[in-house]
Formats: structure tokens, sequence, C-alpha cells
């Protein structure tokens, strides 16, 4: 799904580019080579970004100290 129309930026993209380290929308723009337009899509993109970093942080494997 698009989650930018303006600039054709895709669900997949957002995901990617919060992998490489985006967390801001205007990172996202970047990564993805484009500069923002209307910013209509900011608050769904932040949204996406905050899914993201949630699901990448749920799959890491959790380090317990050993007693």
């Amino acid at each position: 799904m698009y989650l930018c129309i303006c600039r054709a930026i895709r669900e997949r993209e957002v995901d990617a580019a919060v992998r490489a380290g985006a967390r801001r929308p205007v990172d996202v723009f970047r990564a993805c080579g484009k500069n923002p337009q209307c910013g209509g899509c900011a608050n769904e993109m932040r949204k996406r970004i905050d899914q993201t970093i949630a699901c990448e942080q749920a799959a890491a494997p959790t380090l317990m100290a050993a007693d």
C-alpha cells in the first residue's frame, strides 16, 4: 500500500528505511531519494515507522543476565 501518494512511497519502502535507521518521515524520504511534497502522509508515515520499530524490537533476541 502507498503511504505517500505524491512521491509513490510504499509501506515496504518505509519498513526498509526504518531498518536502515530512519526514525522520522524526512529520514524515509531521504532514504528513498525523494523530497516531501504536501505533508499529508506524515501522520500515517509516523505510525508506520513506530509499528516497524516495535516489530523489529519484538523480533530481536533478549539477552538475560546469568545468575
